[in-house]
C-alpha cells in the first residue's frame, strides 16, 4: 500500500486502495478475520466473490472504524493516517449512493 499520510485520500481508486488493505489487515489474522466474518455473515469462502464488490468495501472499512484498536493497529502497519480510513469510506459509501 502506497503511503498516504502527506496525502489526504480524494479519490475513489486510493479509497478502494485503503479498503483492500484494510481486508489484508484483517485476513492476515485469524483472531481479526474470525470476528468481521461473524459479523458480516460471510464465510472465509466468500471472500473472493464479495472483495471487489463497492458495498464491502465500505463495510470492511465500516469495521475497522468501530473498533478503533484494530483501526489504530492497521493504520500504524500501513503507514496512513487513521483519518484516510474515514475518508475512503466516505468516498466508497457516496459512490454507492450515486449509483442508486
Amino acid at each position: 500500500m502506497l503511503n498516504r499520510k502527506s496525502r489526504p485520500i480524494s479519490t475513489e481508486t486510493a479509497a478502494r486502495e485503503v479498503a483492500m488493505g484494510a481486508l489484508l489487515y484483517l485476513a492476515g489474522d485469524p483472531e481479526r478475520i474470525g470476528p468481521f466474518l461473524a459479523q458480516s455473515g460471510l464465510a472465509p469462502g466468500d471472500l473472493r466473490g464479495v472483495a471487489g464488490q463497492p458495498a464491502f468495501h465500505v463495510a470492511v472499512l465500516d469495521y475497522l472504524i468501530e473498533r478503533q484498536d484494530l483501526l489504530i493497529a492497521h493504520a500504524g502497519e500501513a503507514g496512513i493516517d487513521p483519518g484516510h480510513v474515514v475518508a475512503a469510506r466516505e468516498i466508497l459509501a457516496h459512490k454507492g449512493h450515486r449509483a442508486l
